[in-house]
C-alpha cells in the first residue's frame, strides 16, 4: 500500500514522514521551552517574541508564494523556472534585512524597549541567509519525497536548539535566542544544498517564469500578509493594551497549542496541497471527497489534542513551568477552542490554492483579520485581561472557518460537508462538558 509511485502510496508516505518529523520538531521545541524558561526570565522571551513577530511580518508581507508556485506549476521541474525563483528569493532576503534594520529603532521606541533595536538588526540577517535556500525544498515537496526533507529540517532545528541552550547557560540573555536563530538559518542552507539540491543553482531571470511566479503570487502575497495580521497581529496588539509579561504567557500557551496545529498545517501544506493539485490537474474532482474523508480519519488523533488542552490546560502549565508562568494556563484553555477551528481551516485551505484560486484563499484570511483584532481588543477590556483577549481570538477563528467553508464550496462545489459537521459536533459536546464541569 505504501510502496511504489502511485499518488496514494506517495501521500501515505508523505503523511507518515510529516507526522514523524514535524511531531519530533514540536517535541524539540517544547523541550527547549522547558529548559530555556528555567535559564531565562520572562522578559527575554517577550522581547524575542516581539522581534520575531516583526520579522515574520516582513517575510509574510513580501511572500509571493515561491514554494506553492513551484509545487503547482507545470514548469516546476525546469531549471530555468527554478533558478528564476531562486534569484527572486535571494533579492527578497536582502531587501527584508535592510527593512528590518530601518524599522528597528522606531519599533524599539514604540514599545519603549531599547533591546529591540539591536535584536531586530541581528535576527534580520536570517532573512538574507535563508534567501539562498535551495529550491530543492520545494521540489522534494512537489514530488512528495518528504523523507530527506524532514530529516534536514529536524537536524537543523535540533542543532539550533542545542546552540541556544548552551548560549543561554553561559550568557542568559535574549542574545542566546538570537544567536540560535542565526545558526539554525545557516545550517538549513548548508544541509539543503548537500542533501536536497536537484540542479546547479545559477542567477537567472526568465521573463516567462517571472510572469508566472508573480501572477500566481500576487494573491498569495495578499493572503500571507493577511495571514500575518491574523496570526501575529495579536502579538503586536497585546503588549500595547496589556503587558510584555502577558505576551510571554500568551506565547507559551501558543507554543503548546501550536504542536497539534502545526503538525496538521504541515501535512496540509506538504501532502494535501500536492495531492489536491495532482487530482484536480487530472480532472478528478470526484476524488476530492475521498481524499478529504481519508485525511480526516488519519488526522483524528491530532484533533483530539486541543480537546485535551481544553480540559487539562491549566494543570499542564502548572506541571511544565514554574509559578512565574502560571498565567499561561487559563490562556491555553481558552485558546484551545480557537486552535481546533484553525485546524479545521488548515485541512481545506490548500484546496483553493490547488484549484488555482489564491484570491479566495486571501479573502478567507481577510475575514479573520477583520474579526480578530477588534474582538480581542474589546474583550481584553471587558470582561478584561488576557482571558478576554484569548476569548476574542477564539471567536474570530470560528467566524473565519464559516466564511472559508463558504469559499471552498464555491471553488469545489462537489465537496461535501459531512466531515466538518462531525468535527463541529465533537467540539460542541466537549465545550458543553467543560462548561458543566466549571459550573
Amino acid at each position: 500500500m505504501v510502496r511504489g509511485d502511485r499518488l496514494r502510496a506517495r501521500a501515505i508516505r508523505g503523511s507518515a514522514w510529516t507526522l514523524a518529523g514535524f511531531g519530533s520538531q514540536q517535541v524539540l521545541r517544547l523541550g527547549s521551552s522547558l529548559v530555556l524558561t528555567r535559564l531565562l526570565f520572562p522578559e527575554a522571551f517577550g522581547v524575542m517574541a516581539l522581534a520575531n513577530v516583526f520579522m515574520v511580518g516582513l517575510q509574510m508581507f513580501s511572500d509571493i508564494g515561491i514554494r506553492p508556485s513551484i509545487i503547482q506549476s507545470k514548469r516546476g521541474e525546469e531549471p530555468d523556472f527554478l533558478n528564476t525563483a531562486w534569484t527572486i528569493q535571494i533579492f527578497r532576503g536582502f531587501v527584508l534585512w535592510t527593512i528590518a534594520c530601518l524599522i528597528s529603532y522606531p519599533v524599539s521606541r514604540l514599545y519603549d524597549n531599547e533591546t529591540l533595536f539591536p535584536v531586530l538588526c541581528v535576527i534580520g540577517a536570517t532573512a538574507a541567509i535563508r534567501g539562498f535556500q535551495t529550491t530543492g525544498y520545494a521540489t522534494a515537496n512537489r514530488r512528495l519525497d518528504l523523507g530527506k526533507l524532514t530529516m534536514v529540517e529536524l537536524i537543523t532545528q535540533a542543532v539550533g536548539i542545542v546552540a541556544t541552550i548552551v548560549s543561554a547557560y553561559f550568557h542568559p540573555t535574549v542574545w542566546a535566542l538570537a544567536g540560535g536563530a542565526i545558526i539554525s538559518s545557516a545550517l538549513s542552507i548548508s544541509l539543503g544544498f548537500r542533501v536536497l539540491s536537484t540542479h546547479p543553482h545559477r542567477l537567472r531571470w526568465d521573463k516567462t517564469a517571472v510572469g508566472e511566479l508573480l501572477g500566481f503570487g500576487k494573491w498569495i502575497f495578499l493572503s500571507t500578509a493577511l495571514t500575518f495580521l491574523s496570526q501575529s497581529g495579536d502579538k503586536l496588539l497585546l503588549p500595547k493594551i496589556l503587558s510584555i509579561s502577558d505576551l510571554t504567557f500568551y506565547t507559551l500557551a501558543m507554543t503548546i497549542l501550536l504542536i497539534p496545529m502545526n503538525v496538521l498545517r504541515q501535512i496540509a501544506g506538504k501532502v494535501l496541497l500536492p495531492v489536491y493539485s495532482e487530482v484536480l490537474n487530472k480532472g478528478g474532482t470526484d476524488r476530492v471527497n475521498r481524499v478529504t474523508s481519508r485525511f480526516s480519519v488519519l488526522s483524528a488523533p491530532v484533533f483530539a489534542v486541543p480537546l485535551l488542552m481544553l480540559f487539562f490546560g491549566e494543570w499542564l502549565i502548572g506541571v511544565m513551568y514554574d509559578p512565574r508562568y502560571a498565567g499561561a494556563g487559563p490562556a491555553l484553555t481558552i485558546l484551545s477552542i480557537g486552535g481546533y477551528f484553525s485546524m479545521m481551516r488548515a485541512t481545506q485551505f490548500g484546496l483553493m490554492l490547488a484549484a488555482g484560486n489564491s484570491k479566495r484563499a486571501m479573502m478567507s484570511n481577510a475575514v479573520r483579520v477583520l474579526a480578530a483584532m477588534p474582538l480581542a481588543a474589546a474583550l481584553s477590556i471587558w470582561p478584561g485581561g488576557l482571558e478576554g483577549f484569548c476569548t476574542g481570538m477564539a471567536i474570530a477563528e470560528g467566524v473565519s472557518l464559516l466564511f472559508q467553508r463558504s469559499m471552498t464550496r464555491r471553488t469545489v462545489p462537489e465537496l461535501k460537508a459531512t466531515t466538518d459537521q462531525i468535527l463541529l459536533g465533537v467540539l460542541l459536546v466537549a465545550v458543553l462538558l467543560k462548561v458543566a464541569i466549571v459550573w
